[in-house]
């Protein structure tokens, strides 16, 4: 009822001033469940930068994942839409009667796209092995007296500090590795007890992962209650601890966690194949520098940046934006760390004009509860990035109501709208924490900047979707 009669005050303000688009704002803002919160609100005309209604714009908050926005328009700036990242296949020592004496390398380059089931036009790990395996061949190799080495140097792979330990292990906190394969995740299947309550039995992983044990508590929850369990690993550890319930009701029920070594396990999952094919190894696979004489074998680029950042953004891709964090910095002959990519990131969003002073980030994806920065920094952000000649292509990595490649809440808001036809949004959310940001165009031919966060609200986080899509239904009718 609350939100039925929220929704008529706005209705009803057709034709209003901005000043006037202000004190409804502020109405919403005093309403239960708002009053106690943090909320800025940031508008403006993309055009001209013309502020068109502000609530705190400058108050500092927890963006969540609307943080992508940031390296994802800089990745388009500095990269360009058709960058694409190569994988390199080296090998060392000497060929001698089809045997290697020496240690292949597979040199990762921070290609998100590396097998990847979600990007448009990425090789499948199948193809990328099988195109590799032909150019081992290819240069007379039978045999290897030495074995498959994973340099992952070009990054450092560590998560943030700041990052929950019960995020770490599962597929949205993955290591952000130079050589990233299969998205770094893979696919944990349990059988649920035929009643709530019961114990769930561990069956497999897909793909398999021998060296990683399970120390399973997860329980079966009721009937369609969905997935609640969580994957406590730490990178580099070989045992899990698993937590949480799954559903009743199917025979067997998938979860995602993330790989706990992905170069390793790219190293080995090759290794693998290479024997499949007929070439055997004589060492273990490992992890390691290829020496500065190793010599070419095959050199594979991934798919376009345009592809990776329309995941990024309409997925929420935690992974991808950490990984174009560290491309930013590596494209600059910088290591690719989070401090340097942060660096780089700073950089490009003063050239902008966007005040970073009092800005703090911990990561590129949002997923710390450390970063705080001001709605109209993302507004101002959007404001020059529409002047930019790749505007057009990066709006389109955002999200439209109904978007079929669109994840989460968002695809949901607008949809039997207006809004279905003019806006292009972000989202973000975090326990507390709940974000918008995006593009607008209004029915009068406008086009909008605007973003709304709001920090520390105790309504059902549906009625925060309501509430903003009511404004924003409010700007399209009236600006």
């Amino acid at each position: 009822m609350r939100t039925a009669v929220l929704l008529f005050v706005l209705f009803s303000c057709a034709g209003r001033s901005g000043a006037e688009i202000n004190a409804v704002i502020r109405t919403m803002a005093a309403r239960p469940g708002l009053e106690s919160a943090q909320w800025g609100v940031s508008v403006k005309d993309a055009a001209t930068g013309a502020e068109v209604a502000a609530y705190n714009p400058g108050k500092n908050l927890v963006p969540a994942s609307i943080l992508k926005i940031f390296v994802t328009a800089a990745a388009f700036d500095r990269l360009g839409p058709g960058y694409r990242v190569k994988t390199g296949v080296y090998y060392d020592g000497r060929i001698a009667d089809g045997v290697l004496n020496g240690n292949l390398y597979i040199v990762g380059g921070g290609d998100p796209s590396l097998g990847s089931q979600l990007v448009k036009d990425a090789r499948s790990t199948e193809e990328t092995f099988r195109l590799w395996a032909e150019a081992v061949k290819a240069k007379g190799i039978k045999a290897i007296k030495g074995a498959v080495a994973a340099d992952e140097t070009l990054f450092d792979a560590a998560q943030p500090g700041s990052w929950s330990w019960e995020d770490i292990g599962n597929y949205y906190a993955a290591a952000a590795s130079a050589l990233t394969i299969n998205d770094n995740l893979y696919k944990l299947y349990f059988r649920p007890a035929a009643a709530a309550g019961g114990a769930t039995e561990v069956l497999r992983t897909e793909p398999l992962l021998p060296g990683l044990k399970f120390e399973n508590y997860v329980v079966t929850g009721p009937k369609d209650s969905g997935d609640n369990s969580y994957i406590y690993a730490f990178p580099g550890q070989n045992t899990a601890v698993l937590r949480g319930s799954v559903p009743a009701g199917p025979d067997e029920f998938a979860v995602k966690g993330a790989l706990p070594d992905p170069a390793l396990f790219a190293a080995q999952s090759f290794s693998v194949y290479l024997a499949s094919a007929g070439v055997s190894t004589s060492k273990a696979p490992f992890k390691g520098a290829a020496p500065s004489g190793r010599r070419l074998v095959a050199e594979m680029e991934g798919a376009p940046l345009e592809n990776i950042v329309r995941v990024t953004n309409k997925r929420s891709f935690n992974l991808y934006a950490e990984l174009l964090l560290r491309q930013l910095a590596a494209a600059r002959d910088l290591k690719g760390t989070e401090e340097n990519g942060l660096k780089v990131l700073k950089e490009f969003l003063v050239s902008l004009g966007v005040p970073v002073a009092e800005m703090k980030l911990e990561d590129a994806a949002g997923l710390s509860k450390n970063d705080m920065v001001q709605a109209e920094n993302f507004t101002d952000l959007l404001c020059a990035v529409s002047k930019k000649k790749y505007y057009e292509a990066f709006r389109d990595t955002l999200v439209f109501p109904s978007d079929p490649e669109a994840s989460g809440h968002v695809r949901r808001m607008g949809r039997d709208t207006y809004l279905a036809e003019g806006l292009r949004i972000k989202s973000g959310s975090l326990p507390g924490v709940r974000s918008y940001t995006g593009y607008l165009r209004t029915k009068k031919g406008r086009t909008l900047a605007f973003t709304f966060i709001i920090n520390n609200y105790s309504v059902e986080p549906a009625e925060l979707d309501r509430v903003h899509e009511a404004l924003l239904m409010e700007l399209a009718d009236n600006y």
